[in-house]
């Protein structure tokens, strides 16, 4: 008994050292799988020719040329579908706007930050200001995100007779605003403030400058593996010592303003040698 008790014992051990370091198994074939979302820009996006692009990308591009001399390979997911990607190993690190929050913690680790932003109502001109008098409207979210449960918390603490939507794409549900079939509709501000833009609706849709939360975005990765989030961190903080970030951020970002936060964030995170 004792001899098959340390017989499955050594072999979970083994088991776990085989999985947990996916930056030897980066290294040893030469390649990394990032995943990329096709509708989150300015974070991660296809662009007209279906060619990932990004702060997050451009990010984890960045971070991949600093690991070693490793190919990558792109991998489209979903808001939905995108820690699922990791758990199943599609991909080794996600590229797009992740929230660092306790309970994802449970599942995932996270490299530094690179990003805050926070969620923010997007209405038609007057309608939100209507819904909060008549306590009663229909709210929008992008599935599998952080702003469900700030849509929630938003309709209990103001007492509204709420339906909450959740939508496969920031462009659905702000195409649904547009066109009168949602009365608010909820993400992070800078995703919305570009998609709004990018979609020719800035005349029907206004988007608050308040926020509603705090969302620190960084890049994530399966649980354990320390050896990849080591290397993300150095690449990171070389990055942002550097100022390189910033370089990034005018390509990805233009001229969005970018929030107090985000502008402390790469002087506060980046660690010393």
């Amino acid at each position: 008994m004792r001899q098959l008790l340390a017989a499955m014992l050594l072999s979970a051990l083994t088991g776990q050292v085989a999985t947990a370091d996916v930056l030897q198994e980066i290294r040893e074939r030469g390649l990394i799988r990032l995943g990329v979302r096709a509708d989150a820009p300015p974070f991660s996006y296809h662009d007209d020719n279906g060619a990932p692009q990004g702060l997050a990308v451009a990010l984890c591009q960045e971070v991949s040329r600093r690991i070693g001399n490793i190919g990558i390979e792109f991998v489209t997911v979903t808001a939905a579908d995108r820690f699922k990607a990791l758990a199943e190993r599609r991909t080794d690190l996600h590229c797009g706007p992740a929230s660092a929050t306790l309970s994802r913690r449970d599942k995932l680790d996270f490299s530094l930050l690179y990003f805050v932003d926070g969620a923010a109502p997007a209405s038609r001109p007057g309608v939100y200001e209507i819904i909060f008098e008549r306590k009663k409207g229909t709210f929008g979210v992008l599935q599998g995100t952080t702003s469900e449960a700030v849509a929630r918390d938003l309709i209990v603490r103001n007492d509204i007779d709420a339906k909450i939507i959740q939508y496969t794409s920031h462009i659905k549900g702000l195409g649904a605003l547009a066109d009168g079939n949602l009365d608010i509709y909820l993400g992070d501000q800078a995703i919305l403030v570009f998609q709004t833009e990018a979609q020719g609706l800035s005349e029907k849709i206004t988007v608050r400058e308040d926020l509603l939360s705090f969302e620190p975005y960084a890049l994530a990765m399966r649980r354990g593996e320390s050896g990849l989030r080591l290397e993300v961190d150095r690449a990171l903080s070389e990055i942002y010592d550097e100022g390189k970030i910033y370089d990034l951020i005018d390509v990805s970002l233009g001229d969005f303003p970018l929030p107090d936060g985000a502008n402390a964030i790469y002087e506060i995170v980046a660690l010393p040698k």
